[in-house]
């Protein structure tokens, strides 16, 4: 390959660029017989692909302080992108809300708990997190977690959350956690209208759909 992964960049535009391309823009420097494309195509097969890159602690990103906060702030960056860009989507099936929910969780190594604000026709208007745990849980109190709806005056909200795991499985506590939601949820006049667990992109499971709502 010819052209460096900057100049292809401007040439055919980001699309056209590979993830180890990507990558070596945001080290930026290479090293004493390594150029930051050579650095790029090793830390992505050392880690496993970018998905794992997304989701890893920053102590296992074997570069300097500078290129490894780039490379964090730009996976975060594109998260924010994502969620923002569903905003407005029609959140009225499980299958729908995975869609636009998974992907802000499944690359999480610690158990997050993400609040979606409804519309009354269950549009998205915005996702929050409304907490992050260690690899064990998150510990969730019930009232918080209609603190921005109250406030943004959403007509609904939605739950989801990850197992670290990878397994979607609710657990006792996830029943519990949905249960106690729903009913805060009917005294505030704000519905909860789903709890989704995720595992991963592709595995999650519904509170709604398996009648624990």
């Amino acid at each position: 390959m010819s052209a460096r992964p900057r100049e292809r960049l401007f040439d055919g535009g980001a699309a056209s660029l590979g993830d180890d391309e990507l990558l070596a823009i945001l080290i930026g420097s290479g090293r004493p017989g390594r150029d930051a494309l050579t650095l790029a195509r090793e830390l992505v097969v050392g880690l496993g692909g970018v998905q794992a890159l997304a989701r890893c602690d920053p102590s296992r990103v074997p570069l300097g302080p500078a290129a490894t906060a780039r490379i964090l702030a730009a996976c975060e960056l594109g998260r924010r992108v994502a969620a923002s860009s569903a905003a407005g989507e029609p959140l009225d099936t499980p299958a729908r809300a995975a869609r636009a929910l998974a992907p802000l969780l499944a690359h999480r190594e610690r158990e997050a708990v993400l609040v979606a604000l409804l519309t009354r026709k269950h549009r998205l208007m915005s996702v929050h997190t409304a907490y992050e745990g260690n690899v064990a849980g998150a510990s969730v109190r019930i009232a918080e977690l209609f603190t921005e709806a109250v406030r943004r005056t959403a007509a609904a909200v939605l739950l989801a959350h990850n197992h670290p795991s990878g397994d979607p499985e609710p657990s006792g506590d996830d029943i519990r956690t949905t249960r106690d939601a729903g009913a805060a949820g009917r005294l505030l006049g704000i519905p909860l209208v789903d709890h989704l667990v995720v595992g991963s992109a592709d595995r999650w499971v519904s509170l709604k759909e398996r009648g624990l709502l």
